[in-house]
């Protein structure tokens, strides 16, 4: 099983994201994140990488401190994505690299990659190579991010 250990603030939901909803909307940028939609482009990158790669998504972001898998699922099916959403890491307590690891640890993980914007916490517990690092501005939406990620699944 290949995975996308996967954040959203910073990938999926930008600043970009809530201004562009806001408007198509004519609603505020809701007072919680947890709340906001995420970046069509971004979503639209993120089904082509799990249909060339087959990969399915782990939840490695704080979102799953606040949402159950259930909920995730429904929050990516409406916001138009079309891969698996296979789990979620633990919540050791611990830096996101270390919860990472606990995964690979204990999961049947063929291949994998991490994409999140804030790696102080992942880098020194996994491979530089299997990290993907999105400016928080855009996230995935940069065809640049995409193919790195390809280039490692």
């Amino acid at each position: 099983m290949d995975i996308i250990f996967l954040d959203i603030d910073g990938v999926l939901r930008t600043h970009k994201s809530d201004v562009h909803w806001s408007k198509i909307l004519n609603e505020p940028i809701p007072k919680n994140q947890f709340k906001r939609r995420f970046s069509p482009k971004a979503i639209e990158n993120l089904n082509l990488i799990v249909q060339m790669t087959r990969a399915k998504i782990v939840i490695s972001s704080t979102w799953r401190a606040v949402h159950s898998l259930d909920n995730l699922r429904r929050i990516f099916k409406e916001n138009n994505f079309v891969g698996e959403i296979h789990g979620v890491t633990e919540l050791l307590g611990e830096e996101r690299g270390i919860e990472i690891q606990h995964f690979l640890d204990t999961s049947p993980v063929n291949s994998y990659c991490v994409i999140d914007d804030y790696i102080n916490g992942i880098q020194g517990h996994i491979p530089d190579k299997r990290i993907v690092k999105c400016n928080a501005a855009i996230g995935l939406e940069s065809d640049e991010i995409v193919d790195r990620v390809l280039e490692i699944l």
